[in-house]
């Protein structure tokens, strides 16, 4: 990213800026500072910064997507990563928000491009203040997102790049173990539920073998789509593998993902039943005190269990 200028961490992922940041102070009461992913998940926040956007707490902004919940319109949210993009800092930047209780809010930025050691983005950090009076309220269910992309995304096509893979389009795997390093930061400091799932197909080696590559990935982009159909926008979905799939289920009880779980391997069955093809899931709850290696190991029981259960099978473990 040549004449930006960024602010560069020792090792990737938003986490390796946590200590530094969180040593800023933000004098103004009006004014609240934040860090988001790549992917635009608030990974840090100011209760100041949730003062202002009516949240009752910091922890409530906190694994909120940006774009998806705070700004206006998904545009707004492209032309400001297109110019941090471009500058690699801005100042005074006006952006557009809708606060917890639908009333608007005008917000000055003053946001810096995050990027690991080799100079690629990894999330933006920033403070953001408030300027301007507060705007008319939304009216109840008129709040508007448009699902279309902006027209000039090229900033947004960049991000999206470096966390996932051109195949499938799921998260790459680098990506997922960083939001699974914040998410169990957050798990050990307000003790929500969380689970991981790892879905590992049935019979696909056979399928490859016999149809070849070019089928093999036409169908393992049938399985992504169904991954992201069955499973909820907040849950990150990443291919861990050829026909390996990792997924991240945030606020989920064991018993939610158990239903998820039965959800997706039916889709999979119905969706690819003429080709002989289902998935074996093993599933595993985050306990406080467990390490990764732990939480990644009883999964992978219960994804042994499965196959031994005769696969097509829905296991946790633990």
């Amino acid at each position: 990213m040549k004449n930006t200028r960024v602010v560069k961490a020792r090792s990737t992922g938003v986490a390796a800026h946590r200590s530094r940041f969180n040593r800023k102070g933000v004098s103004a009461r009006s004014a609240g500072f934040y860090m988001t992913d790549q992917s635009g998940m608030i990974a840090v926040a100011s209760d100041s910064l949730a003062k202002i956007l009516h949240y009752d707490n910091k922890e409530e902004v906190m694994g909120l997507n940006i774009a998806e919940k705070l700004y206006e319109t998904k545009s707004d949210r492209g032309e400001f990563l297109k110019k941090l993009a471009q500058e690699g800092h801005i100042d005074g930047y006006p952006v557009k928000m809708v606060r917890k209780d639908g009333t608007r809010v005008v917000l000055s930025a003053r946001s810096t491009l995050l990027c690991d050691e080799n100079g690629e983005p990894v999330g933006v950090e920033g403070i953001l203040e408030e300027v301007a009076a507060e705007m008319p309220a939304v009216k109840s269910g008129e709040r508007h997102i448009p699902d279309l992309e902006p027209l000039d995304h090229s900033a947004a096509v960049n991000f999206d790049g470096s966390i996932k893979e051109a195949l499938t389009g799921l998260y790459n795997y680098q990506y997922f173990m960083n939001s699974l390093d914040t998410e169990i930061r957050r798990v050990e400091r307000i003790f929500h539920p969380t689970c991981l799932m790892m879905i590992d197909l049935d019979n696909f080696a056979a399928f490859n073998e016999k149809n070849g590559r070019e089928q093999g990935d036409q169908l393992l982009k049938i399985v992504a789509s169904l991954l992201k159909k069955s499973l909820r926008t907040s849950d990150i979905v990443c291919r861990q593998s050829q026909d390996q799939f990792l997924a991240l289920l945030s606020e989920t009880t064991r018993d939610e993902a158990l239903a998820l779980a039965k959800t997706l391997k039916d889709a999979v069955q119905s969706a690819l039943a003429d080709k002989n093809i289902t998935c074996s899931i093993g599933l595993s709850r985050f306990i406080i005190g467990m390490t990764v290696q732990e939480f990644f190991l009883q999964a992978n029981l219960g994804l042994y269990m499965a196959k031994e259960a005769g696969k097509n099978e829905a296991c946790l473990y633990g």
